[in-house]
């Protein structure tokens, strides 16, 4: 047989192949390639579940809230053209603001999207949203293409060299959960928006919820901008569909579901951004109530709080420190740990010294070391700490700057120490607080009791759907329910 002959096979067998895969989508009415059974579906999401539950900080601890998102899951879900799948709805324990799905019936929202939705029909549009990308075989589709665990859901290294320690990717930061295309997007929207009305839900809350976090994104700063931008990433925000979302809205009758004050009462309280149990960043400090612990790095050092490290760059990341830990099980001496981590050839060994009276150790390696495509002169600090712990600094430093880059950071370092009673209050996070109004409260009383850098007044606008234009003066109904972020 030829080679021709055996490419005409082939391609005999991927057309049919494809004909054979083709099927009429339910909730979309159009024909679509289908390479999964609906068992594989719910398989795939199943074995994806664990992953990204380690990645998006585990499941909100709160029942109340838990059991709220699953019940208006499961009533929206049964509307659907997949109601008798077994529908799975999850509170990620996440300041990134997202909702996501995967195959087979899993829904995930946020608690940094929780935390910014003013009413039950704009989560339900959420919800809607993700349901339909289900039910239109968009998650399967993707999957088909590329499985998450391929895309990103691997165990990452620590930073510089073989790790000692080491913890899942985020998925939020890294992009593992990948974008849908606008097509899809514009499919979900009417696909949900389609739910919502048939559960008797506001058709315009879907316009309402993204106009909001539009609108907060440009407001925000850097540092909190990156909550934001974490959904636009997965669901593409165009012009096109903002206005199609607009132009799509029903007419709705007075007897449309919002249920702003149940949903209100649910979320008060809610953690806004950093969780106290992954570890808070205040000015120049990294503050860890579970593990009790913390330290600061020097003016003008910016602390990024990563899934598997904490990172502190200098000005132009001429230095950098590095902080992780492990569990010490076999209990090596710490020289020996090192040794064991970069080689007893590379390490120089330079002290022993005393932090927070406890032993510790500093060695040089004697090789220059790579990272974020920079070369480095790297120190390495281990504190042999209780409970078999053991804390470990990686001092980078810019070979032209060593000797004063790296002083200022190693006193830096000797300081680190436990908690203090004042820095357990700031260690506290931001919650967000449902404040009841009194006679005489206006927009303008209330902005000062918000715990943001500035914008104040605009930042309580938005987050409770009063429009840009609104008197701040003009005294606010008594007994209104009003979102403020404190802490």
């Amino acid at each position: 047989m030829n080679i021709y002959k055996l490419i005409l096979i082939g391609l005999y067998l991927i057309f049919y192949l494809l004909l054979s895969g083709c099927a009429q989508n339910q909730a979309t009415g159009q024909r679509q390639l289908v390479l999964l059974s609906p068992e594989q579906e719910q398989d795939i999401g199943s074995k994806e579940h664990p992953k990204v539950l380690k990645a998006f900080g585990g499941i909100y601890e709160k029942d109340e809230l838990n059991n709220y998102v699953s019940s208006l899951g499961e009533k929206l879900a049964k509307l659907s053209e997949q109601p008798n799948i077994r529908w799975k709805f999850t509170v990620l324990d996440s300041p990134l603001v997202n909702a996501f799905a995967l195959p087979g019936g899993y829904v995930y929202i946020s608690r940094g999207l929780l935390s910014l939705t003013n009413d039950e029909s704009e989560l339900a549009s959420v919800l809607g949203h993700e349901i339909a990308h289900i039910t239109a075989r968009h998650t399967a589709q993707r999957h088909a293409k590329s499985t998450i665990s391929e895309i990103g859901l691997n165990i990452l290294d620590i930073v510089v060299g073989q790790p000692i320690i080491s913890n899942a990717a985020s998925l939020g930061a890294r992009g593992a959960i990948a974008a849908f295309s606008r097509s899809e997007e514009i499919e979900a929207d009417i696909i949900g928006k389609r739910y919502i009305i048939n559960a008797g839900y506001d058709s315009n809350a879907s316009y309402r919820f993204l106009k909001r976090l539009n609108d907060l994104t440009e407001l925000s700063n850097e540092n909190n901008k990156n909550f934001f931008v974490s959904i636009f990433a997965t669901h593409p925000r165009t012009e096109e569909r903002m206005k199609k979302v607009k132009d799509d809205i029903f007419y709705n009758d007075e007897e449309a579901i919002t249920n702003r004050n149940n949903f209100l009462a649910v979320i008060n309280n809610i953690t806004y951004g950093e969780s106290s149990k992954n570890g808070i960043v205040k000015d120049n400090k990294f503050l860890h109530i579970p593990l009790n612990i913390a330290f600061s790095v020097p003016d003008g050092f910016e602390i990024e709080n990563k899934t598997n490290a904490v990172i502190a760059r200098g000005k132009d990341s001429h230095s950098i420190l590095i902080f992780d830990g492990l569990i010490n099980q076999d209990n090596l001496d710490l020289l020996d740990l090192v040794e064991s981590n970069i080689g007893r050839s590379r390490t120089n060994f330079i002290d022993n010294v005393t932090i927070y009276n406890q032993p510790a150790i500093i060695v040089k390696d004697r090789e220059l070391v790579e990272f974020e495509k920079q070369r480095y002169t790297r120190r390495i600090v281990l504190i042999k700490w209780y409970n078999s712990r053991v804390w470990r600094f990686n001092i980078l430093t810019d070979e032209s700057r060593t000797r004063s880059s790296y002083e200022s950071i190693l006193k830096k370092v000797f300081d680190f120490h436990q908690l203090s009673e004042e820095e357990l209050l700031i260690a506290q996070p931001k919650r967000i607080k449902i404040y009841v109004t009194n006679k005489g409260d206006t927009l303008s009383s209330l902005s000062k009791m918000m715990s943001v850098e500035d914008k104040k007044l605009e930042w309580i606008k938005i987050l409770n759907g009063f429009s840009a234009d609104v008197n701040k003066d003009t005294p606010i109904e008594p007994g209104t329910l009003i979102k403020l972020i404190v802490g």
